[in-house]
């Protein structure tokens, strides 16, 4: 909950990807899917 307001979000679960530089590139709510998440690591 510390982190809500740093991020702006007000539900969980919510998942936030961030680059190498900490920059976020996509968020989402809810479920996420493991693809998503393997292709933003290539």
């Amino acid at each position: 909950m510390e982190l809500a307001s740093v991020y702006g979000f007000e539900f969980t679960p919510t998942f936030i990807f961030f680059d190498a530089q900490g920059n976020e590139l996509w968020r989402t709510i809810g479920n996420f899917d493991p693809q998503k998440v393997r292709d933003s690591l290539q």
